[in-house]
């Protein structure tokens, strides 16, 4: 018999047998983050807030999965929830703050996770599960979390701030700043005027947008973002996010920040996939990626919000754990509130107040 023909079928079997092991050790590489009864997207479509993941992160799980991630940003929960109900975009993770949650699955815009996907899940400490926002832990991962609060500079200002009133200190004209979202400037208005700022009556919103309006003339921006004024030293006190405070600290050691005596405060963010995603299962190996302890202290090495990652936050450096905001003393987190959306007509009411507030 011609040798060639003996060998040619031979040479197919150990191709086949290469490929059967090449696949084998792909699957493989997938590991612990993907079953082998599902398959693995081309793509994933991530919509998140600015500057709140590394893009390391997104490279590495590039790089291990063979997904491409398509990324976009927001910069307020309005705007998110206006970009997911439209549904334009087919969305396969998004990132609310907490009772927007709710909001988003109101409006039948949520789909349950599948938490059989996401085994890393038992390194999110027991605090952060079973919030109000999502009791029976079935729409949401918890993200990051931290406090809205006063960032200040301490070399400006040397004794630190204890109320939301030391933002309408007349020192401090042109160094000021507040957030850009009218239901968290009226929280804080509404704090310092002794209100409930989740169900004000609307007079107290009225009196609110009047105080508002007050600290207008003092302010340097209206900007949820404010790390580089902090940097800069342009800004010297301002109604700021604890994490933005801290990435301002990485550069500029001056920052600090405190939970003023009216309350402050408290949130998390949150990974949710919404009703109209593609790739479900794709959402899910990314989340349970994300919570693995040497990803997720990528996170908080870039972008130091609080982390509910326990296992993450034990393998952080020191140094980080310093940061501004990262730990706050528990008889001031105690005191700080949950925010929650206001009924329609007050919210409609609120946010006109704001408009006119700004520009007076």
């Amino acid at each position: 018999m011609n040798l060639k023909k003996k060998i040619l079928p031979l040479l197919a079997v150990v191709v086949l047998a290469l490929a059967a092991c090449s696949k084998a050790g792909s699957e493989s590489s997938v590991g612990s983050d993907a079953n082998a009864g599902e398959e693995l997207s081309d793509e994933l479509v991530v919509f998140n807030w600015s500057e709140y993941m590394p893009q390391e992160i997104l490279n590495g799980f590039e790089e291990e999965f063979g997904v491409d991630v398509i990324y976009s940003t927001f910069s307020s929960n309005q705007e998110m929830l206006a970009k997911v109900s439209a549904g334009t975009v087919a969305y396969d993770i998004v990132v609310p703050s907490d009772f927007f949650v709710n909001q988003l699955q109101e409006k039948d815009l949520l789909q349950e996770i599948n938490f059989e996907n996401i085994p890393n899940y038992k390194n999110i400490a027991d605090e952060w599960k079973g919030l109000p926002f999502d009791p029976d832990e079935k729409y949401s991962v918890p993200y990051m979390f931290g406090y809205d609060g006063i960032a200040y500079n301490k070399e400006k200002i040397k004794e630190p701030p204890t109320s939301w009133e030391d933002l309408w200190n007349p020192k401090y004209k042109g160094h000021v700043i507040t957030m850009e979202e009218p239901k968290e400037n009226f929280n804080m208005v509404l704090q310092y005027l002794g209100y409930d700022h989740n169900d004000p009556t609307e007079e107290q919103l009225k009196e609110g947008a009047e105080k508002l309006k007050e600290l207008v003339p003092n302010l340097l921006a209206f900007k949820s973002t404010p790390e580089a004024e902090f940097v800069s030293e342009e800004a010297w006190i301002g109604y700021a996010y604890s994490g933005a405070a801290a990435v301002a600290w990485k550069e500029n050691k001056n920052v600090g920040f405190v939970l003023p005596e009216e309350g402050g405060i408290r949130w998390t963010d949150t990974m949710v996939i919404p009703k109209n995603a593609e790739h479900k299962y794709t959402a899910e190996v990314f989340m349970n990626y994300l919570l693995r302890p040497e990803v997720s202290k990528k996170l908080s090495e870039a972008y130091p919000y609080g982390n509910p990652n326990k296992a993450a936050v034990e393998i952080l450096d020191d140094k980080i754990k310093k940061s501004p905001g990262l730990i706050m003393p528990n008889e001031k987190v105690e005191k700080a509130g949950w925010g929650k959306p206001l009924a329609p007509d007050k919210n409609q009411l609120m946010n006109r107040y704001f408009q006119k507030a700004k520009v007076n």
